[in-house]
C-alpha cells in the first residue's frame, strides 16, 4: 500500500529503491538536518538536497522520514531506503524534497495570512480563455 501523505503539511512521498517513504519538512527537523549535514544556512542545505549531495541526502532520509505508526517504523523504513539508495534515485528524491519544502513554505505563508503566489497564478490562468490567451509580447 502506498504511504499516505499531506502535501499541505510539507509531506511528500518518495520511492528509494524498492522502499516507499514519506518525508516531512518541519522546522525542527530542518534544524537537525542542518546540524547533521554541516550546513550553516538554508541556501546551502537546499543546494545540497537538490544537488543530491550524498551525506546530505542520507541525513535527510533519516531525519525527514515519518510514518503514521511512529518513529520506530519511520526509522526502519529510512534505514531500508538508505541501504537501497543509488544515483538512480536522484530524480525521485529531488521531486519529493522540492514538494515537501514547497508545502512547508506555503503552509507557513498561509498561517501568516500571506498570499500564495502560485495559487494566485493558477487562478489567473484558470480565468483565461485558452483559445484567446493574450500574447506576452503585446
Amino acid at each position: 500500500m502506498d504511504p499516505i501523505f499531506n502535501p499541505a503539511r510539507g509531506e511528500a512521498s518518495c520511492q528509494i529503491g524498492k522502499t516507499k517513504i514519506v518525508m516531512v519538512v518541519e522546522f525542527a527537523r530542518l534544524a537537525q538536518l542542518c546540524q547533521l549535514a554541516d550546513c550553516d544556512d538554508m541556501q546551502t542545505l537546499y543546494k545540497r538536497l537538490i544537488g543530491f549531495h550524498p551525506k546530505t541526502v542520507m541525513a535527510a532520509i533519516r531525519v525527514l522520514t515519518t510514518h503514521v505508526d511512529g518513529d520506530e517504523e519511520a526509522r526502519k523504513l529510512a534505514h531500508q531506503a538508505m541501504q537501497q539508495l543509488s544515483g538512480a534515485d536522484e530524480p525521485e528524491f529531488r521531486d519529493a524534497i522540492t514538494k515537501a519544502l514547497s508545502g512547508h513554505i506555503a503552509e507557513g505563508r498561509k498561517n501568516r495570512g500571506e498570499p500564495n503566489p502560485i495559487a494566485d497564478l493558477d487562478r489567473a490562468f484558470d480565468s483565461l480563455d485558452p483559445g484567446n490567451a493574450p500574447s506576452p509580447s503585446v
